[in-house]
């Protein structure tokens, strides 16, 4: 498969929660791709869920283990530092009547300049219906993959 790396994507925790339950061959794809990057932030929502997602994980530990480092492989993780004060203001003020805990990904995504990928649709929703148009769903980038 191609890198397309002229599309990059920031991608939120529930990407992730969603790739590494499913364990499904689509987020290899996914990730190796398309340029992705994470903010750091993510990582303290998967230390928090980590249980529930090796309980509800359709792969053995060891299978879980070898998929998220796949993964991890073609992830760029962002460094909270390097979002800028000015970002993540403006991320604030975008979702803070929908979900505080997703000001990082927002600002990350204004900070780059290129979409968010999630797949909370109230959160897409709301966003675009307040005119912020840097936010996909995820089912729609894995439709341009298949």
């Amino acid at each position: 498969m191609l890198r397309n790396y002229s599309k990059k994507y920031v991608i939120d925790a529930n990407v992730l929660f969603s790739a590494f339950i499913s364990g499904k061959e689509i987020y290899d794809i996914l990730f190796s791709t398309y340029k992705i990057y994470v903010p750091d932030f993510a990582f303290l929502e998967l230390e928090k869920y980590k249980q529930r997602i090796l309980k509800k994980t359709k792969l053995s530990e060891f299978d879980l283990q070898l998929f998220v480092l796949r993964l991890f492989n073609n992830i760029t993780v962002i460094p909270n530092l390097l979002i800028s004060k000015v970002s993540l203001n403006r991320g604030y003020e975008i979702c803070k009547e929908i979900d505080e805990k997703d000001t990082v990904y927002i600002a990350a995504a204004i900070e780059l300049n290129i979409d968010l990928i999630t797949s909370d649709k109230k959160l897409y929703n709301y966003l675009k219906s307040h005119k912020f148009n840097q936010i996909v769903l995820l089912g729609d980038v894995i439709n341009t993959l298949i």
